[in-house]
């Protein structure tokens, strides 16, 4: 049955799939005729004349030509003023190289552009490795632009195949308008930063001649005023990711017919009326008389109802062509309409510009509109009359800067934003236009509610913030914030507001977004040293983040541009968790390849792991016995193997980890971690430090690791031969036959007798064996008690340690550096391990001379543990001396009374 349920599924989602794949799939559409605009994407034309002038300086945008479509619904469109318009969603590239866009079996996922957005974290790795040079931040932001752009396009095909609210999709529809930001940043960091690096404002060329026209002041005060150039930056930034999001409601003019007639309706009824025609629907409302634009106003009366919906869903589309920046375009909207009054008005607002020279006979066309003044006295009118419809009100407020009029069609933050800019370049525009001595009459006055005050971008934010829907939507959407503090170029107010958001917890493609931004501050010195703080935390944010999810290269790269001693502790917490011996050694050629100092890291992570503890393992009731945090322990002194130039610190790590061992009493693990030490590993030790310094002899700390060594090898070996003699002693010894009773036949006693002499022959070859065992251990164990120079686990030459510990550690150039800085504990443990099996040793041995009847040696152990020559009684102690001494009475009370009177300890 589920199998059956699955089919029917699938088989639902392929028809689904073909219907909204398909040219005509199915779904019923109108047939509509088609419009193909002219400015297709903006035109040169027109940005080169756009706002008042502001235009000239779109050549400071670097990716104006890399404009892609969005592939937004009409739901999410500029300004929301197409909410009622149907369209046909555009046709969206798709990228094979993330999902197959095509197939419908991707809607039984659950978020599947999540999972295919997750190439974005490697592509920006890509991207910054492959352009390492400042020269090449421009090159960098572009891509980062572009692969936000190519999954923006991927993510929206995929969200216009899937029906309207489906479940599967609440993520990647999230990841969509987070990425869709994201694109638009750095669109904006190029397009301000190519500015703000360029020369200071000092610097300019200075003006050859006096500004003639109004197109020369405007262009003038661009070059000479940066502030003016970055908000006409801002502007264009904004009126670009509007047009992104035009191409949804493009087609959306294409309800008139070709007729070319304005209020068509209208007309025709006017018509009948005066032809005495009946029109059984006209209705009980009268009309206006008259079709001049102004005629409703003058007449207060209506237009048809038909006319009037096409009045608003033009007045809509030209609006948002306006807020797009295609002037051009919306008036070429009008013409196709029939109000070829609407595209004149439209045009008034263009600076005036006659290029003609004194000569005559070089004529050229003379540009914009010699009486703007008086045009913008009127359009300032049409943006104050509430009688006229919002949408067109906010059309003429945008070209002359009247903000109330914006702000009634803005209810975004991008839109609320690009009606205060733009009213912000508007005044500063006009005070030049006003100061300028270009004009031979005298302008027009200013309308009474224009405002004195000039915005600037700050203040434009204060105002922008102030609105109350802009505080909710800028609260949850921190891009805004993010885009907020850069236009204003306040670096601190950015970091200090990233940190409260890491501290909240930050999404993942924020978290990459903000930190190749602050590396791209940084790479071209924008940030403050005081700062720098800061940006560590974000970039420490950045890698833990790329640690959980395991990306060895992400990991190795977001490191890198940590400081050093940084560097350590976070990539050394990358490798604590990774067992596998060929992803250790991909994670350390990474490390290498990045410049990460894998010395130093290794050794960091053999320390982390070998004082960390878990606690005793719950499956373990025995101290002794070797564990699992044991293993895993002695497992972590292979990061310090893999390199012949660590053997020295891996030499010290294993000798720290088989003291903590040997003090738990674990031999066994002690015994294991020594067999894993290569053998030669002393030989290397003093072939690397003889090739650095070219001198035969370890420095003091290096000798003191390889005494410490042999001293834990003298005494697994004293431990080896001792249970070797046990085992022998007391399990291999022959086991003597039985006589047979007296009464015993003559076969039974010759049977005993061959017996017998086959257990004699058997018992000197184990008494022979014995011998020799007997000697290896005892040899083996006086080797711990008579260990050289010093004594078993006792350093040498601590005179010049003490005397230069720094020389012997920046000569040596490694992180073990010196013996006892590394360890400040390390004398207390060796002192612990000899008061606890010096004693031991010395006991195996008493035992072993005991069970031998080696009486003379029992006191010659007697006396050598009380030589102050060897200083062996410090290990012991008074009271374990004395029990010592009173094991040996067993052995001899005459050999125990004379040692007692040697040593002066009287017996009670």
């Amino acid at each position: 049955m589920l199998g059956f349920k699955n089919s029917q599924l699938e088989d639902s989602l392929m028809r689904l799939d073909a219907a909204l794949g398909s040219p005509g799939g199915g779904v019923m559409k109108t047939p509509r005729k088609t419009f193909t605009s002219k400015a297709a994407r903006r035109d040169d034309s027109v940005l080169e004349s756009r706002g008042e002038g502001q235009g000239t300086r779109l050549s400071a945008v670097p990716h104006a030509s890399h404009l892609s479509v969005s592939g937004l619904s009409s739901l999410d469109s500029p300004l929301g003023v197409v909410g009622d318009v149907t369209a046909l969603a555009p046709v969206v590239p798709v990228d094979t190289t993330t999902t197959d866009m095509t197939s419908a079996a991707l809607l039984a996922h659950d978020d599947p552009g999540v999972r295919a957005t997750q190439v974005l974290f490697s592509e920006f790795i890509n991207i910054m490795v492959v352009h390492p040079s400042e020269a090449q931040v421009w090159e960098e932001l572009e891509q980062y632009e572009q692969a936000c752009a190519q999954q923006v396009e991927s993510l929206g095909n995929l969200i216009h195949k899937a029906p309207r609210h489906h479940t599967n999709f609440t993520n990647t529809q999230r990841i969509f308008q987070q990425l869709l930001h994201e694109r638009n940043t750095w669109r904006l960091l190029g397009s301000l930063y190519t500015e703000r690096l360029a020369e200071d404002d000092s610097k300019d060329s200075p003006m050859e001649e006096e500004p003639t026209t109004d197109l020369k002041v405007v262009t003038n005060f661009y070059d000479s005023n940066r502030t003016i150039r970055e908000a006409q930056i801002v502007i264009d930034w904004l009126e670009n990711i509007a047009f992104d999001n035009f191409k949804t409601c493009y087609d959306a003019v294409e309800y008139f017919g070709g007729t070319h007639i304005a209020w068509e309706n209208t007309l025709k009824t006017l018509r009948n009326e005066n032809s005495g025609v009946v029109q059984p629907l006209k209705g009980s409302r009268p009309l206006v008389k008259s079709l001049d634009p102004d005629s409703c106003l003058r007449e207060n009366r209506p237009l048809h109802d038909l006319d009037q919906e096409d009045e608003m869903r033009l007045l809509r589309n030209v609006l948002v062509s306006v807020r797009s920046g295609q002037v051009s375009l919306a008036q070429e909207l009008c013409v196709r309409a029939g109000h070829h009054w609407r595209a004149a008005s439209l045009e008034g607002w263009r600076l005036h510009h006659d290029p003609n020279p004194k000569d005559p006979s070089q004529r050229q066309p003379i540009t914009g509109n010699a009486y703007r003044d008086v045009w913008k006295a009127v359009a300032w009118r049409i943006a104050s009359d509430e009688r006229l419809p919002v949408h067109e009100r906010a059309i003429y407020g945008a070209l002359c800067g009247h903000l109330p009029a914006m702000l009634l069609a803005c209810d975004k933050w991008e839109d609320t934003l690009w009606a205060y800019t733009r009213t912000m370049v508007d005044q500063w525009v006009e005070e030049q236009l006003r100061a300028a001595a270009t004009h031979l009459r005298s302008l027009h006055p200013l309308p009474k509610d224009y405002p004195e005050e000039k915005l600037t971008m700050k203040g434009v934010f204060e105002a922008v913030e102030q609105r109350m829907e802009i505080q909710k939507e800028q609260g949850k959407n921190l891009y805004y914030l993010l885009q907020k503090y850069l236009i204003l170029d306040n670096m601190e107010s950015l970091l200090q507001e990233a940190h409260v958001w890491l501290n909240d917890g930050i999404a993942p493609h924020l978290l990459r977004c903000l930190t190749h931004v602050v590396l791209f501050l940084r790479k071209i010195g924008r940030i403050p040293q005081q700062l720098e703080p800061h940006c560590i935390d974000i970039l420490e944010a950045c890698v833990k983040e790329a640690i959980e999810r395991g990306d060895v290269e992400q990991v190795a790269w977001y490191t890198s541009v940590l400081p050093q001693w940084l560097q350590v502790e976070w990539y050394a917490r990358f490798l604590h968790n990774i067992t596998d011996d060929h992803h250790r050694h991909h994670a350390l050629q990474l490390a290498s390849s990045v410049g990460l100092d894998t010395h130093a890291i290794t050794s960091a992570v053999v320390t982390n792991i070998r004082l960390s503890s878990s606690g005793r393992d719950s499956d373990s009731d025995v101290v002794s016995e070797t564990t699992a945090e044991d293993r895993v322990k002695i497992s972590a002194i292979d990061w310090l193997l893999y390199d012949p130039q660590q053997r020295s610190e891996a030499l010290r790590q294993a000798n720290a980890l088989m003291r903590t061992f040997l003090v738990s009493r674990k031999i066994g693990a002690t015994r294991v971690l020594f067999n894993k030490l290569p053998s030669d590993s002393v030989n290397i030790i003093i072939k690397e430090y003889e090739a650095e310094t070219g001198k035969a002899e370890v420095p003091p700390h290096s000798e003191n690791i390889v005494r410490e060594y042999f001293c834990i090898r003298t005494f697994l070996d004293a431990q080896d031969s001792f249970t070797d003699w046990f085992d022998h002693y007391h399990q291999k010894r022959p086991t003597a036959p039985k006589k047979p009773p007296q009464s015993a036949g003559f076969a039974q006693q010759v049977a005993y007798e061959q017996v017998e002499q086959q257990y004699k022959g058997e018992m000197e070859r184990w008494k022979r064996t014995l011998n020799l065992i007997t000697t290896t251990a005892c040899d083996r164990l006086y080797n711990v008690l008579l260990f050289p120079d010093g004594g078993w686990l006792v350093d040498t030459n601590l005179e010049e340690q003490e005397q230069d510990p720094a020389g012997t550690s920046a000569q040596d150039g490694s992180a073990e550096g010196q013996t006892e800085t590394a360890e400040p504990n390390r004398s207390h443990h060796l002192s612990v391990l000899r008061s606890i099996y010096i004693p031991q040793v010395a006991s195996l041995l008493q035992n072993i001379l005991h069970a031998t009847e080696k009486y003379k040696e029992c006191l010659q152990l007697a006396d050598l543990i009380a030589s102050e020559q060897y200083q062996l009684y410090k290990a012991f102690g008074r009271c374990e001396l004395q029990r010592f001494l009173l094991k040996l009475q067993e052995t001899s009370r005459e050999l125990l009374d004379q040692n007692c009177d040697a040593l002066g300890y009287p017996l009670n």
